[in-house]
């Protein structure tokens, strides 16, 4: 009985999404995964930040708790948050130290946010 009810505590831990409100900052810089040394601004003015800021604004339930690194996309530097886009997921890394930990993750649609990730071809 004790083990069931260990169980379903665990699964209930690492089940439950997360609410996220991450707004961008007036000025953000957007790194691509094929040139990570070429940092562009984007500004309130620009389409990919607007794409972005919106879908963050419309998409802040269901984020889970993750680690590691993924690969690929376009990455978003935005105060202590790095965002990074890739074809299927948008993962959240926290920048306040110098090595980018990823925190949260939340899977999406393919080609949700292609004028995001077409930016970068």
């Amino acid at each position: 009985m004790n083990r069931v009810i260990i169980l379903l505590l665990v699964m209930g831990l690492f089940g439950c999404s997360k609410s996220l409100d991450i707004q961008l900052e007036p000025e953000v810089h957007m790194f691509l995964s094929n040139d990570t040394k070429q940092k562009i601004p984007i500004t309130q003015k620009d389409e990919v930040y607007v794409v972005l800021n919106e879908w963050l604004h419309e998409n802040k339930d269901g984020w889970y708790a993750t680690s590691g690194r993924y690969p690929g996309g376009v990455y978003v530097k935005s105060g202590n948050y790095g965002i990074q886009v890739t074809e299927s997921k948008v993962v959240i890394y926290s920048t306040v130290t110098n090595d980018p930990k990823a925190i949260y993750i939340q899977e999406i649609n393919k080609g949700e946010l292609s004028a995001i990730l077409n930016f970068a071809k």
